[in-house]
């Protein structure tokens, strides 16, 4: 396939970012500001910024640097040929989410500001990205429906507002939302079983949530052995703060969860940071 020149990249960029956050975005290492909304400052805590060559975009939230590393961008996941081979969907998907970090990245350096978590278990870095023009690349990506919010818990700065600009992609039903692989899941789901050792959001209201001997346990419905159970050991629940300590105050509210959904006795999500957690309104 013929590479895009410089002029096709830019309008491909133009026309992404046009659209992130339903109009344009302006971002520098500081802040990032969306259309009618108020400036969002960016998490303190990231590391000194350090620039990086790109040698080429492997996926949608994977490049190669130029020295021979390979980034993972933190705290997002684009979409994969594997999660469904042979998907045309998912395959036009895929290809939609590299070509839009090709058109970002540009063949220019990128910026990187690293968490506490360096890399991940293969290897690769990770780090929050940034543009030449300082746009930050999980962002305009979450923005426009090719990546959803994925954090771990060695990587918490930025997911809320990483969150934030993944709410209006979904609720538009753009790019990756339009697809069942990534479909909400309700937590009342009878056969909610059969997505077990896959990464999914959930919503549901709380049927009842309490610490016991130092673990707390969000339950979905009276019988945990068929009911979405959220499991939070001691570390989270430290993290989380008051709200975290005292999880009594979930029941009957709404929530949306994500995470790797396991079958313990039941449908099963292990929080590893409080991030996974998103109380709704209603």
């Amino acid at each position: 396939m013929e590479e895009p020149s410089y002029t096709s990249r830019r309008s491909l960029l133009n026309l992404i970012m046009g659209r992130v956050f339903g109009g344009a975005i302006g971002l520098s290492l500081a802040r990032f500001r969306p259309a009618g909304a108020e400036t969002v400052a960016l998490p303190d805590g990231l590391s000194p910024p350090e620039s990086a060559a790109v040698a080429a975009v492997i996926d949608g939230d994977t490049l190669r640097l130029a020295n021979g590393e390979t980034l993972r961008l933190a705290a997002i996941e684009a979409p994969k040929r594997d999660l469904a081979p042979g998907d045309e969907g998912l395959a036009s998907l895929t290809t939609a989410a590299t070509g839009a970090l090709k058109a970002l990245v540009a063949a220019r350096p990128i910026t990187l500001c690293l968490d506490a978590g360096k890399r991940d278990r293969y290897g690769r870095r990770l780090a929050q990205a940034f543009n030449s023009e300082g746009v930050w690349l999980q962002a305009a990506l979450i923005g426009e429906g090719l990546a959803r919010v994925h954090g771990d818990g060695r990587n918490r700065l930025g997911l809320d507002a990483l969150l934030r600009a993944e709410a209006p992609a979904r609720e538009a039903a753009r790019g990756i939302w339009r697809h069942p692989i990534f479909a909400l899941r309700a937590a009342d789901d009878p056969k909610l079983d059969r997505f077990a050792g896959s990464f999914q959001i959930i919503e549901g209201r709380v049927f009842a949530a309490a610490i016991v001997k130092g673990v707390g346990f969000v339950n979905f419905g009276a019988d945990r052995r068929t009911d979405l159970t959220l499991v939070l050991e001691k570390p989270v629940l430290d993290l989380g703060g008051p709200a975290m300590m005292d999880l009594a105050w979930l029941t009957s509210k709404p929530i949306r969860c994500r995470g790797w959904l396991d079958l313990y006795d039941g449908p099963r999500i292990d929080i590893n940071h409080p991030e996974q957690i998103e109380v709704l309104t209603g």
